[in-house]
């Protein structure tokens, strides 16, 4: 995270003043300047260029930051009326529970059933059609010590495990009836899909030696996990809990005393991955794309969720505000609804911005920065913005961030992206500075001194 800068927290003080007195500016300039009356002045003429950019790679699994980055995938098999295909996969690292199983010689297999804890709020689009999904075991094993990302694919057995077409219920609870010893308990869970594995796959983990199933290592050279893949194409996205209680490979078994069932989970200490890819050949969107070394000032902007689409914005003449103070700097980026789009899409629910180095990586703002010292990291919207308003459009803060331009401190470029995407799919359309009815806009309230 960057340093708040010197600069920045005099204009977070001086802006708080200006703010809450703007309303008189002759006792402010009497305070500041021996008499003389500050000039406050407001415009949204400032030149904006902006770009519809295809984002990097994204990092999922970290190996120097204990692994665990996210708790939620996506997966599905998108098809967008705007945006073009989204398809994403799972890979996954099962292991034994606390305790290795005593499945014992004279044990029955029941059934093998991989529960998959839904998270309601990151599905997206339309959930009321036929989802199918296959389960296949891993050929290659997950390394902890490893980065993975977005891009990266694994090796799989060739025949799946388990397929099931289902349509998704991801708000509802699920009651079940387990076994108890010589009877049953009837247990209401949390909204989760229930994928029936093949038989001849239970057996075969049932049948490895005890002291297989006592040692991780041993156990992940027979079973190296499973992979997810959606094999229909939908008009929305699923998203699990990967790594909630309520997601494990539960085995139902019984001998010639009792019927139980015992869960294989998935810790943080585990891999969990996703491969993802866009396709947007042929979309309304890939018109709109810049690649690298274009420069557009389109009438229309997209930004897209996970590894989809960003949006870069120019301020190419700063200087020109040179001699003012920033009392209020805010995007204003107005939510388009186009013919083609569907209702079912709703818009990404938070935007995030940082700086565009001159190497092309990027740098938090100190906008997000004081943003998280007020509130913190997860509420910063509430001081930033970047959130859907009433008037159907976004407001992000940049007050602190055009002072250092207007200084030449940091570079002309931001990157706007929606926050959290590794777990969000969510997109939205936006009007760009050329659109003629609704263009974006960079509303600046200033003082001359």
């Amino acid at each position: 995270m960057k340093k708040i800068t010197n600069s920045a927290l005099w204009l977070l003080t001086f802006s708080l003043v200006a703010l809450f007195s703007c309303n008189d500016p002759s006792i402010i300039g009497s305070d500041l300047l021996s008499g003389d009356e500050l000039d406050i002045a407001f415009t949204d003429t400032l030149t904006l260029r902006a770009r519809t950019v295809p984002s990097d790679s994204l990092l999922i699994w970290d190996s120097s930051d204990n692994g665990v980055l996210y708790q939620n995938f996506s997966f599905g098999d998108m098809q967008d009326p705007i945006f073009g295909r989204s398809v994403t996969s799972i890979y996954a690292q099962v292991v034994t529970n606390t305790s290795a199983p005593d499945f014992g010689d004279n044990t029955v297999l029941d059934s093998v059933v991989l529960m998959l804890a839904y998270a309601p709020s990151l599905c997206y689009g339309k959930l009321d059609e036929l989802y199918t999904m296959e389960v296949y075991q891993l050929d290659e094993q997950l390394d902890k010590e490893k980065d993975y990302y977005t891009t990266d694919s694994f090796s799989v057995k060739q025949t799946p495990i388990g397929t099931l077409t289902f349509e998704p219920n991801v708000t509802d609870s699920v009651t079940v009836v387990e076994p108890s010893g010589d009877s049953t308990i009837e247990k209401k869970l949390i909204p989760h899909l229930r994928v029936r594995l093949d038989d001849a796959f239970g057996n075969s983990i049932m049948q490895l030696d005890s002291a297989i199933l006592a040692d991780d290592s041993s156990f992940l050279e027979n079973f190296k996990g499973i992979w997810l893949k959606p094999a229909s194409q939908n008009a929305g996205m699923l998203n699990f809990a990967m790594r909630n209680t309520n997601t494990n490979l539960r085995f139902y078994y019984h001998n010639s005393t009792d019927t139980t069932f015992y869960d294989f989970r998935i810790y943080a200490s585990n891999p969990v991955t996703m491969h993802q890819r866009n396709y947007y050949a042929g979309s309304l969107v890939e018109q709109y794309i810049s690649q690298q070394g274009q420069e557009r000032n389109d009438s229309l902007l997209f930004l897209q969720g996970m590894k989809g689409l960003d949006i870069e914005f120019e301020i190419p003449f700063p200087e020109q505000l040179n001699g003012i103070i920033i009392n209020k700097a805010e995007l204003v980026l107005p939510i388009m609804s186009l013919p083609e789009d569907s209702d079912e899409f709703d818009p990404t629910a938070q935007m995030y911005a940082n700086e565009v180095l001159s190497d092309t990586s990027l740098a938090e703002i100190d906008d997000i920065y004081l943003a998280s010292l007020r509130y913190s990291i997860s509420d910063f919207g509430d001081y930033f913005g970047g959130n859907v308003e009433d008037d159907d459009t976004y407001k992000l803060s940049l007050s602190a961030h055009l002072q250092q331009m207007i200084e030449g401190k940091v570079m002309k470029k931001i990157r706007i992206s929606p926050y959290i995407r590794q777990e969000r799919i969510a997109r939205v359309v936006l009007g760009g500075p050329s659109h003629s009815m609704a263009p974006a806009k960079l509303k600046i309230t200033y003082t001359r001194y």
